[in-house]
């Protein structure tokens, strides 16, 4: 065992951020009892930890929502995250067959709600960790247009599959870059995010605009910038938490492996990748962004953006229980096995 140091370059943006006034830490508290009330028989589940909630991510990547709505979202995150813990329970106590086949559940349940004659009636979900799951993803699909309740329970139905490709599929950062980037952009969950927006408008899209290659290529950067920020900021807790235990399969270790760098190198290339993504996004939305409803669109697609990056920059997720403050770069240690 050994540690090794690097240093987490600043990520430039142009992007602002803002959080949603209606949050606050008893819609934390809330929502996280919610969560893990659905669980408290079960002892392989993790006692609450507020800073593993993901609720304030939430309310910075929806600032504007009213305080009803950014319940939901912060119970749905609540409860995925709490979903993640009890699969990855299941994985390591009941082996992989048990949680596949409740990956699997999931998946399949979220498919048939989204091409049910009714999308907003309950259909026959069970009990257990898939019902939770729909459950906590029709409280926001309710508050959703028809077509885009649909679309919205497909979104999560593609990331539970991706979920599930990390947690049974993927063994090794042997891959390439872009091939990394299309799994794990819709594994992190920003679709779901960006699905919502049509609903937020207070103009709507044309059916042209909607349908566009270039609305299509605006959310893809929104969820590429997400992710990046997301491994990059999470890249020490990861690689401490699964040393050992789990191939670490993030952003970094898969640039380690496509270009042959070290840990400072890969790092450093991953926070160059987040700013050219924002570069690629900011000259798409001039060339697409024409009309009034395509100018707002693209004002969401940003909160969410810079509501990532903050969160990610504040959360005690990532820089330990009772962190406060904003990290924006500096040094920090991993953990080395002797597995490398």
């Amino acid at each position: 065992m050994g540690t090794h140091t690097f240093t987490i370059p600043p990520v430039r943006t142009g992007f602002r951020w803002r959080i949603n006034p209606h949050h606050s830490t008893e819609m934390d508290d809330d929502a996280n009892a919610w969560a893990f009330g659905l669980f408290s028989d079960d002892p392989r589940v993790p006692a609450p930890v507020h800073a593993d909630n993901y609720t304030t991510w939430a309310a910075l990547c929806f600032p504007d929502v009213d305080s009803d709505l950014l319940t939901r979202w912060c119970r749905f995150n609540a409860l995925y995250t709490v979903l993640e813990n009890k699969q990855e329970a299941l994985y390591e106590t009941s082996g992989a067959g048990s949680a596949e086949r409740l990956w699997e559940r999931t998946v399949t349940l979220l498919f048939q709600q989204s091409h049910a004659d009714d999308v907003f009636a309950a259909g026959d979900w069970g009990d257990g960790l898939p019902r939770h799951n729909l459950t906590a993803a029709m409280a926001i699909a309710e508050k959703l247009p028809e077509p885009l309740a649909r679309y919205f329970l497909r979104r999560i139905a593609h990331m539970a599959q991706a979920q599930y490709h990390e947690d049974h599929a993927i063994r090794s950062p042997r891959m390439g870059w872009g091939e990394y980037l299309e799994y794990r952009h819709v594994n992190f969950g920003v679709p779901l995010f960006t699905a919502t927006i049509p609903a937020l408008l207070e103009r709507s899209l044309s059916a042209d605009e909607w349908e566009s290659t270039e609305r299509g290529q605006l959310d893809r950067l929104t969820a590429h910038h997400c992710c990046l920020v997301n491994d990059l900021y999470s890249f020490r807790k990861e690689r401490d938490d699964r040393n050992g235990k789990k191939t670490h399969v993030q952003a970094v270790s898969v640039l380690q492996h496509v270009y042959g760098l070290g840990i400072q190198e890969a790092v450093n290339r991953l926070a160059e990748a987040i700013e050219e993504t924002e570069r690629q996004y900011v000259a798409l939305r001039s060339r697409w962004a024409r009309t009034a409803q395509a100018d707002e669109y693209c004002d969401r697609l940003e909160d969410i953006s810079a509501g990532n990056l903050r969160y990610h920059q504040t959360s005690p997720r990532f820089h330990g229980v009772g962190f406060e403050g904003v990290f924006t770069d500096g040094e920090l240690q991993v953990t080395e096995s002797a597995r490398g």
